[in-house]
């Protein structure tokens, strides 16, 4: 018998769509303009001068010795097997004891912890609780290109005003519409920090309102001037997630070492499934190493002050250099290390649209700055630009300003 031959049949395409949680990310816009900036810089750097890099968050200090020599002894204990969902009881312990101590926060218990990696997992697992939130505009970029798409929830941007204070009508209307209302204190972009009065009536808005609050407590320890950071960790209510990291308080930046307290039962649950189901938990020796940097009052303390005491000679210098600068309007940072002139008197009026909102981005990339542009973070502070002193020793801010000046004279 001749065997029988199959007609050929095409094989069926595969689908180019996928499932637009993953669809709808995007890249930090910090990425490609720290990678423009690098680019930039080989070329810049051939007339014998340093390229300014004020564009991004990372810390230019190392982790302190006594957290690294943690890390060594959790792995000579044998802390490398599978760690316990949502967190080592050591872990969650040094962390109560923590906010307690720095804080005066009072009955937290590790029930209400939530171990993750870094604040940024904190805060996407977070988000993906809800279907629609609000948060002030200029917020963290990665809220709205990685955070809002991936948990496919509407977000609402409630613009500060122009000197960063809060429009508490704007708040009421915003939240009526929304699960929850994300605050970072002290925050990114601004270096504003929030004060007591403006913390307790956006909870108490929020309440009112059935909302919850997620507040990202990232740069928590950086703050200047007296000013004093004021945790919703401390507001005894089941409406409140606060994240909090390592990578701002202890150099940690790529230890990716983090954290989630609530005080919902319900809430704390449903991360601890949400990082399990993600990462199945967060290094078992790294937990032990975070916990040694919370439990070591003493040498964090020592480690802190030394960091914040220079990220304060750095805002110094810079915001005396810019701030009799022609066509631009700067607030003198209480907290983080950024700062976001504002550039409107600046920009030609006749400009419009990514024009407008790259200009003083591409003139100072020109005169080797590296910069973020503020429509970064978000619709409504696009004539503004971000500049990261957090790796920028004083003399190089120096050489900056004094191109500040040749620009904008």
């Amino acid at each position: 018998m001749q065997p029988t031959t199959e007609p050929l049949r095409m094989k069926p395409a595969l689908r180019t769509h996928f499932n637009a949680a993953m669809e709808d990310i995007r890249m930090s816009p910090i990425v490609s303009i720290s990678e423009e900036a690098r680019s930039r810089a080989k070329e810049f750097e051939k007339s014998g001068k340093p390229f300014v890099f004020f564009q991004r968050g990372e810390i230019d200090f190392p982790t302190p010795a006594f957290v690294i020599d943690a890390a060594k002894r959790g792995l000579d204990l044998g802390l490398t097997k599978y760690p316990k969902s949502g967190g080592e009881d050591f872990f969650k312990e040094a962390v109560a004891t923590r906010l307690r101590l720095d804080h005066g926060a009072e009955g937290i218990e590790p029930a209400h912890v939530v171990a993750t990696y870094g604040g940024q997992e904190g805060l996407e697992l977070s988000f993906k609780l809800f279907k629609s939130g609000a948060g002030f505009s200029p917020t963290w970029s990665c809220a709205l290109e990685n955070f809002v798409p991936f948990a496919q929830l509407d977000f609402v941007e409630v613009p500060l005003n122009r000197d960063f204070s809060v429009d508490f009508d704007r708040v009421e209307s915003a939240v009526r519409g929304c699960e929850f209302f994300y605050l970072n204190n002290p925050q990114n972009p601004t270096g504003k920090v929030f004060s007591e009065d403006e913390l307790a009536r956006i909870v108490d808005i929020c309440t009112r309102h059935g909302v919850f609050v997620i507040a990202d407590e990232a740069y928590e320890k950086i703050v200047y001037d007296g000013h004093r950071h004021h945790s919703l960790v401390c507001v005894p209510q089941e409406n409140v997630i606060s994240v909090f990291t390592l990578s701002k308080t202890y150099s940690m930046t790529g230890w990716r070492s983090g954290y989630v307290v609530t005080r919902n039962p319900k809430v704390a649950k449903l991360l601890r499934l949400g990082n399990y189901t993600q990462t199945a938990g967060v290094t078992t020796f790294l937990q032990y190493a975070a916990a040694e940097a919370m439990n070591n009052v003493d040498e964090s303390r020592r480690a802190i002050a030394t960091m914040v005491a220079e990220f304060e000679r750095r805002r110094d210098a810079l915001y005396e250099g810019l701030k009799d600068l022609r066509g631009v309007t700067i607030d003198k940072p209480a907290g983080a290390f950024y700062m976001f002139p504002d550039f409107s008197e600046f920009i030609p009026r006749d400009l419009k649209g990514p024009e407008r909102n790259h200009y003083v981005y591409e003139l100072l990339m020109e005169h080797g700055i590296a910069s973020v542009y503020g429509s970064c973070f978000g619709k409504h502070f696009g004539d503004n630009v971000r500049l990261s002193f957090s790796a920028t020793p004083v003399p190089i801010i120096h050489e900056a300003v004094e191109r500040f000046r040749r620009v904008f004279r």
